[in-house]
């Protein structure tokens, strides 16, 4: 009687805390918001700043009063455009959310500069200006610009040549840069008849995305001739100056218009190559869209560069100067099914 007893006990007991455990497991298991944001925090490990603007989305105290599905749904629009100005945005939608009166300041940026269609305007609290002083149109802190006698809005993100500032205020009313990109083709690289457009394209919509994460980046150098190859390889070995390639006329894809080198923008929106830049998370960026990026070489890396090729190896470059002498970059291009 004594053990059947104790049996039944136990199996009560044990009922209990299991049905405590299930409680406790839901209470703090990962919500579909929480989750999606761990999602984004690890795609974007290599973007700190990215990291940094996501954190304070989900920091903010109007966020955190949406309900999950209002969560996820700003995360997923923060992803569209990872930067600090986008998180701010979304933060002013969330007030507005929880509050449909209310209007928010994060919602436009409070000073900054658009250049346009090579129109340039200031921006004052969400209005762009123009050179005559007259307000010529409005741009959120989410990139979306709505110029006048226009029927539809565009995104500042866009064209890869758009210049935008975009600028807040912070109580203190010290202003700082919410996203600060410049040309990233100024010289027209990209439009040469000697890239190929499989190449171009896969660049652009590299350069597209850094610049979505806040990465002001640019191209530096596309095609070059075998000739211009051989002077630059002479550089440093029989010409004057410092060496800056080991590849001969003919043994780089840059001959063959399938690659290009990209560096960030400083301040002034000249060409620089920082070492703590974000490279990796540029590269990550470069591989996504199928190109081969130098910073995974092996021995002598090249983090600039980026190059396409499909079907050959990095170091199998010169097997196409038959084929070029042959019939030149048309003929590399149809070996490769380009």
């Amino acid at each position: 009687m004594d053990s059947v007893n104790g049996a039944s006990g136990s199996s009560g007991s044990s009922s209990t805390q299991d049905s405590q455990s299930v409680s406790q497991a839901a209470q703090t298991a990962p919500t579909a918001a929480e989750t999606r944001a761990q999602e984004l925090d690890d795609e974007l490990e290599n973007n700190p700043q990215a990291t940094a603007a996501l954190a304070a989305l989900t920091a903010d105290p109007n966020y955190a009063q949406l309900s999950v599905e209002q969560q996820v749904q700003a995360l997923d629009a923060f992803n569209a455009a990872p930067n600090l100005a986008t998180a701010t945005y979304l933060q002013g939608v969330a007030e507005q959310t929880l509050d449909p009166q209310a209007t928010p300041t994060a919602l436009t940026p409070d000073a900054g500069t658009l250049t346009l269609d090579g129109q340039t305007y200031d921006i004052r609290n969400g209005e762009l200006i123009g050179a005559d002083g007259q307000v010529a149109g409005s741009i959120r802190n989410d990139g979306q610009v709505q110029l006048a006698g226009e029927t539809a809005p565009r995104s500042v993100y866009d064209d890869i040549n758009t210049r935008v500032q975009l600028r807040e205020a912070d109580a203190a009313g010290q202003t700082r840069n919410l996203v600060d990109l410049h040309a990233a083709d100024p010289n027209a690289r990209l439009d040469s008849a000697d890239l190929n457009r499989a190449l171009t394209q896969r660049v652009e919509s590299v350069i597209s995305r850094a610049r979505r994460e806040g990465m002001d980046m640019r191209v530096t150098d596309t095609y070059r001739s075998v000739a211009e190859q051989n002077a630059l390889y002479a550089q440093g070995r029989t010409a004057p100056g410092r060496i800056v390639t080991n590849a001969t006329g003919g043994s780089s894809w840059h001959n063959y218009g399938l690659a290009a080198d990209i560096a960030f923008n400083d301040a002034r929106g000249q060409p620089s190559w920082p070492e703590n830049g974000n490279w990796d998370r540029y590269g990550e960026i470069a591989v996504a869209n199928g190109l081969e990026w130098g910073g995974n070489w092996r021995g002598i890396t090249d983090r600039p560069h980026v190059e396409y090729h499909p079907g050959l190896g990095a170091g199998e470059a010169r097997t196409m100067l038959p084929a070029y002498r042959q019939g030149g970059l048309q003929q590399v291009w149809n070996n490769l099914g380009l």
